[in-house]
């Protein structure tokens, strides 16, 4: 029972034997005595011609002599277990000796017999050398599956692995997103309490210069408080631009001719030692920019570079044109950043100056651009200088349209009635004394209530509010005002300015704190037109 099951696969094929033996007798009995037995049988009596006959899996077992012309049995046997590495083999040998059977096991034999065969001993080896063969096949099927499902596991890692990669990316980036939100909320809130200050700062200083003589010898002392404080005013101005809240002026701008006047300012910034090369070749191209904050995005740049030049150097300026894009690019030789300054360089307040610089530079560079719908990337390396380039789509030149002048307004000079809503006390007082410097008659109040309650006794000719105030904000104010009287006249003013909120109001003109108080005036008349 177990020769049947053992002459079988198990898709019932017969076994196939491979037998080699240069002694064409024997190999003739041999084939006749297995075939009977129910062997699928191939015969050689060259080993060369029974080489060629291998392949993997043509034969289950291979049944050679050991001692031929050409070749011996353990020689045959090494050769061919390098086309079929399962192939079982079992060694004829006529030499009872112990150093034919090592022999035969060391070329991979599974067994060796004795000449002259006896059919009782040989039924029994092929028995045993026919399982082993399968065993062989099927553990080779099974690594080879292992080492399949093993790769396609490696593959499956590296996708998870990529997968969490990007995963991280992507947090990191979200996290550095909100960072800069908060960070831009922090900005705009110390922006807004800053230009409070300033306002009562100027006001009160150009109140000041109405009453001093230019001739007089404090005057000197007033005008230079006053120039600096305008100077804290762009400050301010480039923490609002990072934050995003302050409502660029977006216009038509020729960026060639912009920075053209612009060069005298640019260059005396550099300071001595530095050089400024500039070629402008975007000659008539237009983007829709703010005026404002492109020179002081030039400037910022500009400052930078000359403080990555120690020893002094060259910082380029120049403007080109790619594609539907103006490109503006500021060049130095300077130290250049490392990689891990270099991923932080745009995050506000992050500065390499000791001692000196307030990391917002380039943040307002980079939040300038992306406010007018374009980007900021910066090229550096140690010791190969830096380049920020600013990229603005391009945009097109204002159309030049004539029209008839319009008759001219008779704008009221004196008696018109004002309230001022503030709930600092300090800008409130000064925007009361300036417009009353300017001949209007002024009420005020100090938060959106009672300023309400006061336009139910008595309507004024406009109203000047602040937008960012505690309770009830300008815009509630404002909306609250217009629908009990749908015309009056209302003059925004704010360091925080939300746009989204304050564009819903019809008919109200919007002015940064601090102002002027000509600027002011101005904008109270021709309101009430």
């Amino acid at each position: 029972m177990v020769e049947t099951d053992n002459r079988q696969d198990a898709d019932g094929r017969h076994a196939r034997l491979l037998i080699v033996d240069d002694e064409a007798a024997n190999l003739q009995a041999l084939r006749v005595t297995l075939e009977a037995k129910g062997f699928d049988v191939t015969g050689f009596t060259d080993p060369d011609q029974a080489l060629e006959a291998i392949t993997l899996g043509a034969f289950d077992v291979l049944l050679t002599d050991l001692k031929m012309p050409s070749t011996t049995g353990v020689e045959l046997l090494q050769r061919a277990h390098e086309r079929d590495p399962y192939l079982a083999g079992i060694v004829m040998t006529g030499e009872g000796s112990i150093a034919s059977a090592v022999e035969s096991m060391r070329s991979g034999a599974v067994d060796y017999v004795l000449k002259p065969l006896k059919l009782s001993n040989l039924l029994p080896v092929l028995a045993s050398a026919l399982t082993l063969g399968r065993l062989r096949r099927e553990n080779g099927q099974l690594e080879q599956s292992v080492r399949a499902r093993t790769a396609e596991l490696e593959r499956a890692l590296e996708e998870v692995d990529r997968q969490a990669a990007e995963r991280l990316k992507a947090e990191q980036a979200l996290m550095q997103a909100q960072k800069i939100e908060a960070i831009g909320r922090l900005t705009g809130g110390v922006a807004h309490d800053f230009n409070n200050l300033l306002a009562a700062v100027i006001g009160n200083l150009e109140l000041l210069q109405r009453k001093i003589e230019p001739e007089a010898p404090y005057r000197r002392f007033v005008d230079n408080a006053l120039e600096a404080a305008n100077r804290g005013a762009k400050v301010t101005g480039q923490l609002l631009a990072f934050s995003r809240t302050q409502r660029l002026r977006l216009e038509p701008l020729e960026i060639d001719a912009t920075l053209q006047r612009s060069d005298p300012l640019l260059r005396q910034a550099l300071g001595p030692g530095v050089d400024l090369e500039v070629e402008l070749e975007a000659q008539g191209a237009w983007a829709d920019t703010d005026a404002t904050q492109l020179e002081l995005a030039a400037l910022n740049l500009i400052v930078n570079a000359r403080e990555a030049l120690a020893e002094g150097g060259v910082v380029r300026l120049s403007t080109r044109l790619q594609g539907d894009w103006i490109v503006l690019e500021v060049a130095d030789t300077g130290v250049g950043m490392t990689p891990e300054v270099l991923a932080r360089a745009t995050e506000p307040f992050f500065t390499t100056r000791t001692g000196s610089g307030t990391g917002l530079g380039l943040a307002q560079v980079h939040g300038f651009a992306r406010q007018c719908g374009g980007d900021c990337e910066i090229e550096s390396a140690p010791g190969a200088g830096t380049r920020v380039r600013i990229s603005l789509p391009r945009g097109s030149a204002p159309a030049l349209i004539a029209e008839p002048s319009p008759p001219p307004i008779a704008i009221r000079r004196e008696g018109l009635k004002v309230l001022v809503v503030d709930d600092d006390r300090q800008v409130r007082e000064s925007l009361c004394e300036a417009l009353i410097s300017e001949g209007f008659f002024v009420r005020s109040a100090a938060d959106g209530l009672s300023g309400l309650a006061q336009l139910e006794t008595e309507v004024p000719d406009a109203v000047v509010l602040d937008y960012a105030m505690p309770g009830m904000t300008g815009a509630e104010v404002a909306r609250r005002a217009q629908a009990a009287h749908p015309h009056l006249p209302i003059v925004f003013l704010s360091g925080y300015a939300d746009s989204l909120a304050l564009d819903q109001i019809e008919a109200a003109a919007v002015l940064r704190k601090p102002i002027a108080i000509s600027d002011l005036s101005r904008a109270v008349r021709l309101a009430v037109g």
